[in-house]
């Protein structure tokens, strides 16, 4: 099970990579279809701030489910596959400054955190499964939601080092 400490330790590394980039930096493509990273940091609430919800949706389902491995640890941060986001959690293409995106991974990383905290204890995390399948994963428990949401945001940390990197190389 992710713990709190990785999952902090996550969002240490991300806001790091940030901390240190210009408003240009942030909002820079490396082409017309490419996500800058501010685009990537508002991906990254975005899902993250849906997660308590469906949290909440696994928890109240019956505790039947029978969960498979899905070796998600090493499936979700790999970025040799690539996947599309549904449309409800494409950023906008306004630019964003610094300040801004701090704000929007403050409020979603407080709602995620909050729920991770009710439901840590909650013996129903590996045995319900929120009623919507996952885009990619398909049916997977609660606790794997959690693991989704954490690693996602590792997938995204490592694609902003590579947009950081394809800006130095510049």
């Amino acid at each position: 099970m992710i713990t709190l400490e990785q999952i902090e330790a996550t969002r240490s590394r991300l806001l790091s990579l940030l901390t240190y980039l210009t408003d240009v930096e942030l909002n820079w493509k490396p082409d017309a279809s490419s996500w800058s990273i501010s685009q990537v940091v508002q991906h990254i609430a975005a899902v993250e701030s849906r997660t308590p919800e469906i949290i909440q949706l696994g928890l109240a389902e019956e505790a039947n489910y029978v969960s498979t491995e899905l070796n998600l640890e090493q499936r979700v941060p790999d970025r040799s596959t690539k996947f599309n986001a549904p449309p409800q959690f494409h950023p906008t293409d306004k630019p964003k400054t610094l300040e801004e995106l701090k704000h929007i991974l403050e409020q979603s990383h407080g709602k995620f955190v909050q729920a991770l905290n009710s439901s840590q204890s909650d013996s129903k995390l590996d045995v319900t499964s929120p009623p919507m399948p996952h885009p990619v994963f398909g049916r997977m428990s609660t606790r794997q939601w959690i693991e989704v949401a954490h690693y996602h945001e590792v997938r995204h940390t490592l694609q902003i080092e590579e947009l950081i990197e394809l800006q130095s190389g510049q």
